[in-house]
């Protein structure tokens, strides 16, 4: 569309992959309020916020919002943990009305680990999330 947002991470990467990733990618809206993941659930998927603004807590106290052009989910998605899946350490809830971008699991990896624009992107926004 040619109203949509910028995206910040979208926009980062080289036009091939931008177009893998937008290619790859199931859209989801969820409603203001509605609850994307909960601390606890055992899940691998990563998330671009492609419109509108998600608020993260951990044991119900609110620790971050993420805007559209961000993403979450990627610590999930890097490191699976054992068993393939790691239980996610917060809970993700619409605060606007939403539209995500979702990798699974297998796209995630097939992009990790073919892409350096994508890797180093995803390096970057794990490096930002722990300073």
């Amino acid at each position: 569309m040619a109203d949509e947002p910028a995206n910040a991470f979208l926009d980062a990467l080289p036009p091939l992959e931008r177009g893998q990733v937008d290619a790859a990618m199931l859209r989801e809206r969820y409603p203001a309020g509605a609850v994307i993941l909960r601390e606890g659930d055992l899940s691998t998927d990563f998330f671009i916020v492609l419109d509108g603004r998600v608020e993260i807590e951990r044991r119900g106290a609110p620790v971050a919002v993420i805007l559209a052009g961000d993403v979450f989910g990627e610590s999930g998605a890097v490191d699976p943990g054992p068993g393939y899946q790691l239980a996610r350490n917060a809970t993700v809830r619409a605060g606007t009305d939403v539209e995500l971008g979702i990798l699974d699991e297998s796209q995630f990896a097939n992009l990790f680990e073919t892409s350096d624009a994508f890797r180093h992107a995803i390096r970057d926004r794990l490096a930002t999330r722990l300073h």
